[in-house]
This record gives C-alpha cells, sequence and structure tokens, in this order.
C-alpha cells in the first residue's frame, strides 16, 4: 500500500475502485495493456482467510475461467479453494429432473465452484507478485469526482477521516466498488430494482461422503434449495425462503439446523455437520447508464442479479472482457474515441445483463408458487427441454459462457 501523501497530484490512464474479484481481475487486464494503474482497495486479503470454513462461494463458468486463465489469475487459486462440476441438475418433482452433463457440449466440465476469497486473493496474489507491476495499491477512500474532456480529477482521503485529502488525475475511471457504488453515485448515474420477497440462506456443512461433482438445485414452493459442492470436505447449501422464515433459521444451533435441513432438502448422499452459516436480501439492481463521461461501471456496480443460477460473478468477468477488447484499440485521452467505446461497452454489456436478469425472474417467479396450471406447465417445460438434446444444448452453452 502506498502512502497517500505520495499520491498527491499523481497522474494515471486508469483509476479502478475497488478490488474485489471483477475490480482486481479488471486492474490486471489494464495492466497486460501496458496502462498504468491506481487500484483504490480499502481491505487487502489476507491468506489466512483461506484456513477458515468457505461462506461465499462462486460458480465459473468456462467463459469466465478462459479469462481468469489468460490473465495469470487460474493457476493460483489452489486445488482445494476450487471443485469442478461435470453436471448440474434441477427439477420441482423428484422423478422428473433435468440434468444437463458437459459431454453434451463435448466439454470435460462445465465449471468450477470456487470459494470468492480464493479469487480475489489469487489476483492480489498477480498484483503484488508480478515483475512487471504497473498498478499502484492505495486503500484511500474516494471522497468525491469531477471530470471534464480530457480527465477526470479524484479527491481521495484516508479511510475512516477527511481531513488529509489529495488529488490524483486518471484519463479513465471504472467503478468496480460494488452494490452500493460510491463511484456510481458521484458519477451521478442512477439505478432502477428491487429487493425480492425472499432471502438467501448460505450454510456451510462438513460432509462425511466423497467430493460431489454434480451441483443440483430443487425448487420447492417456498422457495429453490441448492447444493453446491466443495473440496476439503465442505460443501454449501443455499435455503430461499421468507426473511422472516430465515431469521427463525439463524437462531437454530448447528445441530438444530441440520435437523431442519435434513427435512427440507432433497436427501444429501451421506452424512454432514453444520459449520457456519450467513444470510442476505435478494436485490435486482440495474444502473440506468454504464458510464458517464470518463467514468465507467463493471460488476455489481453495473448490475445486481437473482443468484438463482450463479451467474453475477461471470457477468461481472464478461464485463471485464468486453471492456478490454474495446479499451485496447482506444487512445484513452482522446474523448470521442473514449465515449464511442464506451458507448458500445454499454450497448453490449447492458443487454446481456438484462436479459440473464430476466431469464432468472421468470425462472424465480414462474417456480415460486404451488398453482396447479403452472405446477403443470413447469414439468412440460422441463420434459420438453430434457428430450430435445439440441435445445438441452443450447441452454447449457448460454450458462457456461460459450
Amino acid at each position: 500500500m502506498v502512502d497517500l501523501n505520495s499520491l498527491n497530484l499523481c497522474q494515471f490512464d486508469v483509476v479502478v475502485v475497488g478490488g474485489g474479484m471483477v475490480g482486481a481481475t479488471q486492474a490486471i487486464a489494464l495492466q497486460n495493456a501496458g496502462l498504468s494503474i491506481l487500484l483504490l482497495e480499502q481491505r487487502v486479503p489476507q491468506q489466512d482467510e483461506l484456513a477458515r470454513p468457505p461462506l461465499r462461494v462462486s460458480a465459473v463458468n468456462l467463459a469466465s475461467e478462459t479469462l481468469l486463465q489468460s490473465l495469470g489469475i487460474w493457476s493460483a487459486i489452489g486445488e482445494s479453494d476450487k471443485c469442478r462440476f461435470d453436471q448440474l441438475a434441477t427439477w420441482e418433482q423428484r422423478d422428473n429432473k433435468l440434468i444437463f452433463d458437459a459431454t453434451e457440449i463435448e466439454r470435460p466440465h462445465l465449471g468450477y465452484l470456487v470459494r470468492n476469497e480464493a479469487i480475489q486473493l489469487a489476483a492480489f496474489d498477480r498484483i503484488l507478485n508480478t515483475s512487471e507491476n504497473k498498478i499502484t495499491l492505495s486503500n484511500a477512500h474516494l471522497s468525491s469526482l469531477k471530470q471534464d474532456d480530457d480527465k477526470v480529477t479524484l479527491r481521495l482521503s484516508e479511510p475512516g477521516s477527511s481531513k488529509n485529502q489529495v488529488d490524483v488525475f486518471a484519463k479513465l475511471v471504472i467503478g468496480a466498488d460494488g452494490a452500493l457504488s460510491k463511484t456510481r453515485q458521484l458519477a451521478h448515474i442512477g439505478t432502477t430494482g428491487w429487493e425480492y420477497a425472499q432471502h438467501c440462506f448460505s450454510i456451510t456443512i462438513k460432509t462425511e461422503f466423497p467430493t460431489q461433482h454434480i451441483t443440483w438445485q430443487e425448487f420447492q414452493q417456498t422457495g429453490p434449495k441448492a447444493f453446491l459442492p466443495l473440496e476439503d470436505g465442505y460443501s454449501c447449501l443455499i435455503w430461499y425462503d421468507a426473511p422472516q422464515t430465515i431469521a427463525q433459521l439463524k437462531q437454530l444451533s448447528p445441530e438444530a439446523l441440520k435437523q431442519e435441513i435434513i427435512n427440507c432438502f432433497p436427501p444429501l448422499v451421506g452424512d454432514f455437520n453444520v459449520v457456519t452459516s450467513a444470510s442476505f436480501p435478494l436485490v435486482r439492481r440495474q444502473a440506468n447508464q454504464y458510464f458517464n463521461g470518463r467514468v465507467v461501471l463493471v460488476g455489481d456496480a453495473a448490475h445486481v442479479i437473482n443468484p438463482l443460477a450463479g451467474q453475477g460473478v461471470n457477468l461481472g468477468f464478461k464485463d471485464v472482457e468486453t471492456l478490454m477488447e474495446l479499451l485496447n484499440n482506444t487512445d484513452l485521452s482522446q474523448h470521442g474515441l473514449l465515449a464511442s467505446s464506451l458507448r458500445r461497452y454499454q450497448f453490449k454489456r447492458k443487454a446481456d445483463a438484462q436479459i440473464m436478469s430476466g431469464a432468472m425472474d421468470l425462472f424465480y417467479h414462474s417456480f415460486s408458487n404451488d398453482k396447479a396450471v403452472l405446477k403443470s406447465v413447469r414439468n412440460i417445460v422441463l420434459g420438453v427441454v430434457h428430450n430435445q438434446a439440441w435445445l438441452k444444448a443450447q441452454a447449457l452453452k448460454k450458462a457456461v459462457g460459450l
């Protein structure tokens, strides 16, 4: 971390605000393009975080895996921190399962389930330990920004204090600072969205059965129940339900919660114990614009979707890939050229995020009820997809980013 005062009046090609999974990946991609980068992240991940049981897990699809490989991040993720899955299954009635298999699209696997902190740590390993490092890392807080045709001026302050402030300059600012993005707010970009009627409860279990290479999801009237396999004897269970139900579940002892899982989840293949848990509300949020002037948004700063199919982080990595494809041929100092590239980025990525959000909402609302007519239609649709190889393969290719 550089000292705040050493940044005063410094000029960078790009300032990336937020060093989470997407922001850190974005910084590395920019560095590979030969640009000078300032990465603002208040909390640098520590290696000892991987010694704790996993809690937040991302489903990294084939397209995202390829991106992370190309940037040298994937190889830094430990084998015990990611779990390959070859199949994914979904159903409402257990005798009518729709199972997708990697062999149906001639691939060795469909993706990996990876601990969030492992992805971020691998990215920071690349940032901090590469010989061609052009990334300046700071834990400074973004207090304000103003922009003109030529540059963005960012006022930075010490974390937790506004007394000591400095100004830095950038040709481009990328907001990767999450769903409550300060960058988005300072760029005067509004959002539309809502909270869903359910919350999500993530439960880490220690399993006494071999690692499973299938991830599955059962739709129930009260909400989906999902299984995410991990290595080292851990797995995550995802429980959607009404906020009051989740609040009650959070108060249970590990033993009592285990019994509720046995009562409500599809049967697991062996015994397990509850290790830890966390809950969060389900939110849909879409930025009205993905850029304004010389400020552009990626990841959750631009779009938050229902995590039903685990596509949120993959949308963020696609943002990184698309933005870099456009910036590689853009002189950042040229206002008109930059604006043209950012308009193309917005056109491509906003449409994709809206389509994915709509698809997740369709699944969510269609399956979150017990009306007889809809239940019959749902099972017919699942049966049609199951029996149509071409249709099934196309749906699977979309899910894995091909």
